[in-house]
């Protein structure tokens, strides 16, 4: 409805030299519009030239608009500016390897001492450990076992007039 409500309403519009999905994409000369139909020319095919030249247009503005990359070919370069970037990334690459990991910071907010005393403390209880393997073993299990039953849809359209 907006395109036949903008070709029969002709109001001036502050956005009429915008381009949106409105806009119509041949242009319609006022002539054109307002010309009735005879009926004899109905059966005869629309102006070739009058489209042929619009297709010309557009297919010219296309082609001024698109960089066609494979058109471009293989990008030259010297051989001393090829060999200054093998130099430049071959240093970035053999620092990058040459830096070693950072030390691992285990209790790294623990001081030295502090570090020592946990560290020397005796080993968790065997009941302990079989505490925490037996609570993990029943929280696995409880997850596997989780479903969910559908009761009524998620999306529920709202029934507006």
């Amino acid at each position: 409805m907006g395109c036949c409500y903008s070709i029969c309403h002709k109001d001036t519009d502050p956005q009429e030299n915008v381009v949106n999905e409105r806009t119509h994409l041949l242009e319609v000369t006022e002539q054109q519009q307002e010309t009735p139909v005879p009926a004899s020319s109905a059966s005869t095919p629309p102006r070739k030239p009058d489209e042929q030249s619009a297709l010309n247009r557009i297919l010219h503005e296309t082609a001024t608009n698109v960089i066609d990359v494979g058109a471009l070919g293989p990008y030259a370069l010297e051989a001393s500016a090829y060999s200054e970037r093998v130099r430049v990334y071959s240093a970035r690459v053999a620092g990058l390897a040459a830096a070693p990991a950072p030390p691992p910071r285990l209790l790294a907010d623990l001081t030295h001492a502090e570090r020592a005393s946990m560290l020397s403390n005796p080993p968790l209880a065997f009941a302990d450990k079989e505490l925490i393997t037996n609570a993990v073993k029943k929280a696995a299990a409880a997850l596997s076992e989780l479903r969910v039953k559908h009761l009524e849809d998620l999306v529920v359209p709202f029934r507006v007039p």
